[in-house]
């Protein structure tokens, strides 16, 4: 006969494991890594606590079976959910392997445009229809929208000044 466990003992590893496997799953949504981290520990808490908690070879068990079952599921995860409805919607469609930004002509010395990005310093400007990498000069910020004027070209880079804040 096996010996009786503590309750209190499961429901700990009933809600570390449950809460482990809710914030990795949430990771996908919540940006920043730390629901992953915490729900990493919590898996890691689960198993520690069913090892104290469980009798001899039990506790064992359930230690391996979070470490397998999570590598089944993380395979299966990376396998099934990018061709999910879900999957699509959030997942890149294309890498930007293709995206060539069109090096900068002399001509453009002088030339206007705008800010597709905030210039903070660096980010992309539209100037003639063309999209180029630019940086601000003297590493000012320029929202995107704002309309800007080519003040130099040094070593292939644009730089950029903010057109309604230069004389």
């Amino acid at each position: 006969m096996l010996p009786r466990m503590n309750p209190s003992h499961l429901a700990w590893y009933a809600g570390a494991l449950a809460a482990g496997l809710l914030l990795i799953i949430a990771e996908v949504f919540i940006p920043g890594g730390v629901a992953g981290v915490v729900g990493a520990l919590a898996l890691l808490a689960a198993m520690a606590i069913g090892l104290a908690a469980f009798p001899a070879p039990w506790g064992f068990l359930s230690a391996i079976a979070i470490v397998v079952f999570g590598g089944i599921g993380l395979l299966l995860w990376v396998q099934l959910f990018p061709r999910s409805r879900i999957g699509k919607r959030i997942a890149l469609r294309t890498d930007g392997a293709a995206f060539k930004a069109a090096a900068p002509a002399g001509e453009l010395a002088g030339a206007r445009g705008e800010a597709a990005t905030a210039l903070r310093p660096g980010g992309i400007a539209l100037i003639h229809g063309k999209r180029y990498d630019v940086l601000a000069e003297g590493g000012d910020w320029i929202p995107a929208g704002a309309t800007i004027r080519v003040s130099a070209i040094r070593d292939g880079h644009l730089l950029v000044r903010d057109a309604d804040a230069t004389p």
